[in-house]
């Protein structure tokens, strides 16, 4: 299986572009998936029951049987890709009224639309050509403003989850309606006017040390155009930073952040450095979103930046310090097998990884889908910290908000299908905290 390397078509609906695949390139995808991730958890019951048990072929053999393709893969994948060149993210995919679990769908996708790079979007054109979308006639002016204001950036691991989840595009795909000015330019939060240091509390330090990220969220409180194109702190200001807190006994945890702090190797070296040898500091916390949108940058290079924070929490630890890695996951369409493996890695090296989750409206806002993203996350060793309502409050952002009376709703949902480990704290933002 497959009698022949047959080449097949996908042509995207909106775009008019066309592509070739290999039939072997896909059928080897999909056994790889069965033969390691088609679990129930994952892939959910009905699906797991389908496939059954064995090794990827025999899996694949029962899933063209319940497709109705017995031993014809390429009528399977010809199917699959027919459904694919139209998908937009807004409908799930079946074949025989059998609906394809998400995480397949990314698995071939992988095939289809390769590549690990991200890409600026500066364009209608642009935007409709790599999501696969049709923008109205009426809403392209108004969409390139939007583009102008708000930077867009995309990686192609998100491109592919878009290209079949409207949960991901929410959150990353432009709007018009982000022309709406109805709250704030910035918040409290995140001013940072000590250069790359902002203090907060007492006893935490924030380091900015990198200004933009692989990819860019849409509700992000730093979201604004002018805060996207600052310039980067040097190693210079990496150092005076480091000294402050050198001189500041009641300093014990520096959270490192950005942008996405681990886009700028220098400046982290030079902070992990230079922070592990201060008596007083005793965590050292680093916040990324690229485990959820970008996992490329932690596995490229034969997990060449796994490697070096294992090395590093080691020197921590020898020092009587700890390392935790924090991140974001907010619907679990989100989670893929790279995912999961890098919170697993860490947690297996003794670096603690916990998940914040904005609460955004019309997106994770009911009770079932963070129960199941919780739990795929607590089941990779990820400690679940915070859910926050509502998101922040600036311009462009308004669609996202949700009531505190909505998240406490959710909570008691929450309250009623998990384990107390598995809940997260409810939290919100005030002027004063």
């Amino acid at each position: 299986m497959p009698k022949d390397d047959a080449l097949l078509k996908i042509i995207y609906e909106n775009s008019g572009e066309e592509n070739q695949i290999h039939l072997s390139d896909l059928v080897a995808a999909l056994m790889d998936f069965l033969d390691h991730f088609a679990e129930k958890n994952l892939v959910g019951e009905t699906f797991f029951a389908i496939v059954q048990t064995g090794d990827g072929r025999t899996k694949l053999s029962n899933l063209l049987d319940a497709c109705a393709y017995s031993d014809n893969p390429k009528g399977f994948f010809s199917e699959l890709l027919m459904f694919l060149g139209k998908a937009d993210g807004t409908e799930k995919i079946c074949i025989n009224r059998i609906e394809l679990p998400h995480l397949l769908l990314m698995t071939i996708l992988e095939v289809v639309l390769p590549g690990n790079r991200f890409i600026s979007i500066k364009s209608p054109e642009k935007l409709e050509k790599m999501t696969n979308t049709k923008l109205p006639k009426a809403d392209r002016a108004d969409m390139q403003k939007v583009i102008d204001t708000y930077p867009v950036r995309l990686s192609m691991h998100t491109i592919r989850q878009i290209r079949v989840s409207s949960n991901v595009a929410y959150q990353y795909l432009p709007f018009t309606e982000e022309l709406d000015v109805s709250g704030h330019t910035n918040t409290w939060i995140g001013q940072f006017h000590q250069g790359l240091l902002e203090q907060m509390y007492q006893n935490r330090v924030i380091f900015l040390l990198n200004m933009s990220c692989p990819v860019y969220c849409r509700f992000c409180f730093r979201k604004h155009k002018e805060t996207r194109n600052e310039n980067n702190p040097t190693t210079a200001d990496v150092k005076k930073a480091v000294a402050h807190v050198q001189n500041s006994p009641t300093i014990k945890e520096i959270v490192i952040t950005g942008g996405d702090p681990f886009m700028n190797r220098a400046n982290m070296a030079c902070a992990i450095d230079g922070l592990m040898e201060i008596d007083h500091v005793q965590t050292l916390r680093l916040a990324t979103r690229s485990i959820s949108y970008y996992p490329h940058m932690f596995l490229s290079d034969d997990a060449k930046l796994l490697d070096y924070l294992k090395r590093k929490n080691l020197e921590l630890q020898e020092r009587g310090k700890r390392m935790e890695v924090a991140t974001h996951f907010i619907h679990p369409d989100e989670i893929s097998p790279q995912s999961l493996m890098i919170i697993s890695e860490l947690v297996k090296s003794g670096i603690a990884v916990y998940v914040q989750t904005p609460f955004l409206n019309n997106c994770n806002d009911e009770g079932p889908e963070l129960v199941r993203l919780f739990s795929l996350l607590r089941g990779a060793g990820a400690e679940l910290h915070y859910i926050y309502i509502p998101c922040s409050p600036i311009h462009g952002n308004s669609v996202y908000w949700a009531p505190i009376s909505k998240g406490l709703t959710v909570a008691n949902y929450l309250r009623a299908h998990l384990s107390d480990r598995v809940i997260p704290r409810i939290c919100t933002a005030t002027p004063i905290g």
